[in-house]
This record gives C-alpha cells, structure tokens and sequence, in this order.
C-alpha cells in the first residue's frame, strides 16, 4: 500500500475547473460562488426587514392612523354614476299626492298629552295619532306653536289656543 500525503487546497481567488459548472467554483477555502450568493442575498433581506419593520413601527406608534387613512385613500370612490338634473313642470303635475289624514272630530287641546321634549322639538301624542311639532308649526286644535320649553321634569308647548304641560311639571 502507498501512503499519498492530501494536497492543500488552493488559495486562488477564483479556481476553475473543466467540465464543473461556475456557480460551483470555489471561492477561498470552503465557500463555493453559490454559497457567497445565498449568504449575501440573506444578510440584505435581513437588514431590508429589519429596515422596514423598524420604519412601520415608527410610523404606527407617531400617527397611529397613518395606514388606515393611505389604505382609504387609495380606494376608488363609490359613486352612483346617474346624472340628475331638474325634473321641469310636467313632472309636479303628476306627482304622487301625500296622504290626508282622516278624523271622526277635530282634536281639541285636551286631547293632546306632551310625549317628549327635545332641544327646539316637541312629540306630541293624541289617542289616534304622534304629532312632531316646531315653533311655527301649525297643530290641529292647537294653532301656531309660539314656544317650546323644555325641563328636567317635563316641559311645555305653548301655542294659539293652549298651552300644555308635562304631568311632572309644576303649575306656575
């Protein structure tokens, strides 16, 4: 048996063999061109994740809605795209009539109870009907609203022919 002594590898910079591919040529001891790749597309990956997560989380936490609103804006608007325009006179001479209300008498004002009072606006309640009603608005059996007053206890709505008060609020 013959003992053969390994040969050291060869320190070119660049060695090239017939008959092998050049990705698999050897850079420096271990390292084939293939292995210097990988490793540097990996370390910039990671410096451009690094990078990017680092801005996002900067962003998010200096205007917390910033991704919402570019994600929003970046949305096309949801328009109807009918044209309107002005319908013109013929149109009002064939528009659908509203609705006449219909009663056994004409209410009078004990007839009507304050249901609700809010800001400038009254509910105002029959047995047979609900009544929304505004200073200058016109009530039947009432006439012309002239003020609304609201209260912590109620309220009252005072018009042509009456004036009425919440069952909480005090005769004054």
């Amino acid at each position: 048996m013959s003992l053969v002594a390994p040969q050291p590898p060869e320190l070119s910079l660049v060695r090239r063999s017939v008959g092998r591919p050049a990705v698999l040529t050897k850079i420096g001891s271990d390292w084939t061109l293939a292995d210097w790749t990988i490793a540097l597309c990996s370390v910039c990956l990671a410096i451009g994740s690094t990078s990017f997560f680092t801005w996002s989380y900067t962003v998010s936490i200096q205007s917390p809605d910033y991704f919402q609103q570019a994600a929003l804006a970046r949305m096309p608007p949801k328009l109807d795209l009918i044209e309107t325009g002005s319908v013109g006179e013929a149109a009002h001479a064939e528009a659908m009539p509203a609705p006449t209300i219909v009663r056994d008498r004409e209410p009078v004002p004990t007839d009507y109870q304050i249901v609700m009072i809010f800001q400038d606006e009254a509910l105002l309640a029959t047995r047979d009907e609900l009544v929304r009603v505004k200073v200058g608005s016109t009530v039947p059996g009432l006439g012309t609203v002239k003020a609304i007053e609201g209260t912590s206890l109620g309220g009252t709505v005072t018009a042509d022919k009456a004036t009425l008060r919440s069952a909480n609020t005090p005769d004054p």
